[in-house]
């Protein structure tokens, strides 16, 4: 078995359209890396253009793991990431590469590199069942609450809408008899450093922009009518198909204006988690190859 500490995992995040796709993949091609992806809906297989999974021309002989991993109808967790992630990472290692971890869905990187031992925590479908209960006849925030009653410091981490952490934070509770920031093990399990991409906010949102018209240039709202089957799963939460699904008959003019500004919307709450995100990270513009390289160089030195 590999010695999970010696490994060297190198993470590239960013908001959604800051580039971190193509300056992954040079990245990888420079330094001899494997790209392992943390994206939560890039996991689902057939949700191709809206997540915007590259062809096999654009990964350019690059090898990409942790994609198209899911069926559409599975409930894919924090935790299931984390461990499939892991033995990835180990698996690159072994085989003499970097691992580079790319996306822009924080909880996954943060979990990954921070040690947060999701996978191990406990689970009760019963439990589940009467916290959704609770959550339908009495609404999210009540379920907020009786977190924060338990567990202030996982409830702060958490948004009072997001009712499945919230429940989850809740069940390890019922189940571990202690606090899910208690139970959950904190212990950092690579030598790891997280580059953080970034560009003016006008730059993004106009690239955000022309990304979502390109994707229903593609055929989106065909691939959303596609996969109308999973409309009621988690992987329908994604930008563009909730907004496509919800309203399949619109305008595309419509479908396409909202989809941009739900988008920019996530994008600012992305930067939030990554600027709060408790990592060994560094910011660097997205423009700038040059300085990402060298801080690269300087960490696989070190």
């Amino acid at each position: 078995m590999v010695q999970a500490h010696r490994i060297k995992a190198l993470a590239l995040v960013g908001c959604t359209a800051v580039g971190k796709s193509d300056t992954a993949i040079k990245l990888a091609k420079h330094f001899g890396g494997e790209i392992i992806g943390a994206d939560s809906m890039q996991i689902y297989r057939g949700f191709d253009i809206g997540t915007g999974k590259l062809t096999a021309a654009e990964c350019d002989g690059v090898v990409h793991k942790m994609i198209d991993i899911a069926d559409g109808d599975a409930d894919f967790s924090v935790g299931e990431y984390v461990k499939i992630a892991k033995s990835e990472i180990e698996r690159t290692h072994s085989n003499g590469k970097l691992p580079i971890i790319v996306g822009g869905t924080g909880l996954y990187v943060y979990s990954l590199l921070s040690g947060c031992n999701f996978a191990d925590a406990p689970k009760d479908d019963n439990i589940r069942r009467a916290l959704k209960l609770v959550a339908h006849f009495f609404g999210s925030k009540v379920l907020h609450c009786m977190l924060t009653g338990i567990d202030g410091q996982s409830a702060a981490k958490i948004s009072a809408n997001d009712c499945k952490r919230v429940a989850r934070a809740l069940e390890i509770f019922c189940l571990r008899g202690q606090a899910k920031s208690v139970a959950i093990t904190q212990e950092k399990p690579y030598d790891d450093l997280t580059i953080v991409l970034t560009l003016p906010r006008e730059m993004l949102y106009d690239k955000i922009n022309k990304r979502v018209h390109r994707m229903f240039d593609d055929g989106l709202i065909d691939e959303v009518k596609s996969l109308l089957q999973y409309k009621n799963h988690t992987s329908m939460q994604a930008l563009g198909y909730k907004q496509i699904a919800a309203d399949i008959d619109a305008p595309r003019e419509q479908l396409e204006q909202i989809t941009a500004q739900k988008t920019r919307n996530y994008a600012k709450r992305q930067m939030t988690y990554f600027n709060n995100m408790k990592l060994n990270k560094v910011f660097i513009d997205a423009r700038n190859y040059d300085q990402i390289k060298q801080t690269v160089e300087e960490f696989l030195e070190n």
